[in-house]
């Protein structure tokens, strides 16, 4: 029974201290992004303030943040004209579950579909613009309208897209390990989106 109990204790603890740090990374939008961009690469402060517009100061600010809360960690340094730059990574994706969201406000909840919707645009629109969104017949481009969903198919939608993320992942996964036994073989990004949602009433 005092096993049971310490049990439950330490999972009580888990949680607060998990939702304590999820708070603290949707504490601000720059964090948030700075987050996001360590997730996809190695970034210092410096650039990711030139990419998202804001100063460095500010970003390096969130960085420490993200450091504290231990979503982020310290991977290099560099000297640059006098000074030393700093380089981080994240260290894990950023995936929330079903029971991470539900604990969310509407307002985190925003700030991370709205800075999402933000890179999938941009990822879109670079690729375009470089001519590579085309560059593969095997692409794929595609929106399907459901009219008459219901819960039941919205639920099997969910349980679908979970299947395919951890597909991705073990895909990404092997094409980085084969990479890493061939060097000289060819490699180049690729970026996969998925979506799934409720319309507002009215046509499409």
């Amino acid at each position: 029974m005092k096993q049971g109990i310490d049990a439950a204790e330490a999972g009580g603890k888990k949680r607060r201290k998990f939702e304590s740090t999820l708070h603290a990374l949707l504490a601000h939008p720059t964090r948030v992004k700075a987050f996001c961009i360590l997730a996809e690469r190695v970034a210092s402060p410096i650039e990711i303030a030139h990419e998202i517009r804001k100063d460095v100061s500010h970003v390096g600010y969130h960085v420490g943040k993200l450091v504290e809360i231990g979503h982020v960690e310290l991977v290099d340094e560099r000297q640059v004209r006098g000074a030393v730059e700093h380089f981080y990574r994240a260290t894990q994706r950023p995936f929330v579950d079903k029971e991470e969201w539900s604990k969310m406000t509407d307002e985190e909840r925003e700030l991370l579909t709205r800075h999402t919707l933000q890179l999938h645009v941009t990822d879109v629109a670079r690729s375009v613009d470089a001519g590579t969104f085309d560059n593969r017949l095997n692409r794929w481009l595609m929106r399907l309208p459901f009219d008459d969903m219901d819960e039941k198919g919205f639920d099997e939608l969910d349980e679908l897209f979970g299947r395919m993320y951890e597909k991705m992942l073990l895909i990404s996964g092997r094409a980085s390990i084969r990479k890493e036994l061939n060097p000289a073989s060819e490699s180049f990004p690729a970026t996969a989106t998925m979506m799934f949602f409720e319309r507002p009433d009215g046509r499409d």
